[in-house]
């Protein structure tokens, strides 16, 4: 165990408590439950967290970087200036959501990550590294992904209608297998989403 680790145990039910600098790189944690805490400057890299809960809570600066969430609800939670990398988001407990408030994600490393197939509406990812991400399948209305990086990243059969890509980069979305009413772009990535189905734009 880490610097504070004996802080977070198997079946740990925590309301409005704050977590900072805890370790926990590549331990087990089952049955745990979080309700309104904040955890600052953690290291949960390679951490498995099996059957918890984290509902309406916050991370910030932490290194989550390749954490298992197997059969694990989130609810509600925020990521502010997190790393990120290499999270498969399809193992959680999305079936028994307590609320229906949003994921969100702001300034954070997302790289390398699957939402391959969720509904995730609403969803919030905003100035962040989202490279090679999976999204094809899911529905992700309304989301607000402005001044985030794309590049790599997978869209198919994805529901993005009303999803606001204001300043987002590098977005690769083919206008024919995805669903995009109403949703938002800054013109020049609109004009490289139609140049990109082999229309000629002239002045």
């Amino acid at each position: 165990m880490g610097k504070n680790a004996q802080l977070i145990v198997d079946g740990l039910d925590c309301f409005a408590e704050n977590f900072e600098k805890i370790i926990l790189n590549g331990e087990t944690i089952k049955n745990a439950e979080f309700e309104e805490c904040v955890f600052v400057s953690c290291d949960f890299s390679d951490t498995f967290f099996r059957s918890c809960r984290f509902i309406d809570c916050r991370f910030e600066n932490c290194n989550l970087s390749v954490m298992k969430l197997i059969d694990t609800k989130l609810s509600g939670c925020e990521f502010i200036s997190c790393k990120m990398i290499g999270i498969d988001w399809t193992v959680c407990d999305w079936a028994s959501l307590l609320s229906g408030e949003p994921m969100k994600f702001t300034q954070s490393i997302l790289n390398d990550s699957n939402f391959f197939g969720l509904s995730l509406d609403k969803i919030e990812i905003k100035e962040c590294s989202a490279k090679e991400l999976d999204f094809r399948s899911g529905s992700f209305k309304g989301a607000n992904f402005r001044s985030s990086d794309f590049h790599g990243s997978l869209f198919g059969d994805t529901h993005l209608e009303y999803a606001n890509f204001s300043d987002a980069n590098n977005v690769n979305i083919d206008l024919k297998t995805n669903y995009l009413k109403g949703a938002i772009f800054n013109r020049y990535e609109a004009l490289y989403l139609l140049e990109n189905m082999g229309i000629v734009l002239v002045e």
